[in-house]
């Protein structure tokens, strides 16, 4: 036989519960919660395995979005003592194929909407089928197109637990016998079917089998993980190529070599040479240049630095006894009297010139 467990549960205002937190977490979601003015985030669960809203015959299309839903029940509720969500909660049998949860959950959520409630369903499971159930998450008011109506009062009472106990056993035993299983549940408790057997206690989650599991994943990511460490990676030289390890070892010892060399001995020599390099670039600076050099400097179209290299001393240098002017004609005062005729004749003109 099947283990059987079934549970009806309150969701209570009094108990400082929140619906919409409540949904949130059985969705795996993140929803913004207006009573509370911030978002119930509970998105990343890895154990949600599918989520579904299931509505009655006549509801408005808004409740099928979970945040719409649940925000309008808590609005709804004005009591603080308000009693917020009805839940049924009971475990699939082991022995169902994982293709069939949704289907069943689907045929026990329908059961409630045929009776006006609205269904928020979620299948949880840890990836291991240790531990397979569903959340029934049902309002509890009448639902009409305008919203949320009076409290359905079918929800009150022991006859409601007792039904759904009956229910849920209907329903798995039909998808079991479907899948060719040959076992069943039975709602019923040791006592009534004078079984001498101690009944037994659903123990919920077990901090120590968590722990070992963490521990577990932990072991194989780290598996998984490269074995090599970055450190060890070759180096790539600047065209991209890796550097063979014995190369990058000789960098490394000259590297430390240069670093752990004591100061040299001729520390004074190495200053004097730098004194004389600063003596010849003053030099350079203070050179003075004439007019026909700065201009050809300024002119010059391929070494605009080549006077420094240039090794000719100021004196020797010939000196210009005057500037070269090449307008000089309009110089009038300067002009060298006319040539005359020689003999008092002036020469025959070249005709043949043109």
């Amino acid at each position: 036989m099947a283990i059987y467990h079934l549970n009806v549960k309150n969701i209570s205002r009094s108990e400082g519960r929140s619906i919409v937190a409540a949904a949130a977490y059985r969705a795996g979601e993140v929803l913004p919660n207006e009573a509370e003015e911030r978002l119930s985030d509970f998105g990343g669960r890895r154990d949600v395995v599918a989520t579904e809203i299931r509505l009655p015959t006549g509801a408005p299309e808004w409740m099928a979005e979970r945040a719409s839903l649940w925000n309008a029940v808590e609005a709804a509720e004005k009591r603080k003592d308000a009693r917020l969500a009805k839940e049924v909660e009971f475990a699939l049998p082991l022995e169902l194929p994982r293709s069939a949860w949704l289907g069943i959950a689907r045929t026990m959520a329908d059961a409630y909407t045929a009776q006006g409630f609205v269904v928020d369903l979620a299948i949880h499971d840890d990836g291991a089928r240790r531990n397979p159930h569903v959340h029934l998450l049902m309002t509890t008011r009448v639902v009409g197109e305008g919203g949320f109506g009076l409290k359905i009062r079918s929800a009150d009472g022991k006859q409601f637990v007792t039904e759904a106990r009956a229910l849920w056993e209907r329903i798995a035993n039909t998808a079991l016998a479907k899948a060719g299983i040959e076992v069943t549940i039975d709602s019923r408790s040791y006592s009534k079917r004078k079984l001498e057997q101690l009944p037994g206690r659903h123990r919920g989650p077990n901090p120590q089998e968590r722990r070992k599991r963490r521990i577990h994943a932990q072991r194989e990511r780290e598996q998984m993980a490269p074995r090599e460490p970055d450190e060890d990676l070759p180096v790539p030289d600047p065209d991209g190529s890796p550097i063979h390890p014995q190369e990058l070892a000789v960098a490394e010892d000259r590297m430390l070599d240069d670093m752990h060399r004591p100061a040299l001995a001729e520390a004074g020599h190495a200053q004097g040479d730098l004194e004389a390099a600063r003596v010849a670039v003053d030099q350079q600076n203070t050179l003075e240049m004439s007019e026909d050099d700065a201009a050809a400097y300024r002119l010059g179209p391929d070494n605009l630095l080549d006077w420094l290299e240039d090794k000719t001393r100021p004196e020797d240098v010939p000196t210009l006894e005057r500037w070269e002017n090449h307008l000089d004609w309009l110089d009038t005062e300067r002009q060298d009297p006319a040539a005359g005729p020689v003999d008092n004749r002036w020469p025959e003109p070249d005709r043949e010139r043109r």
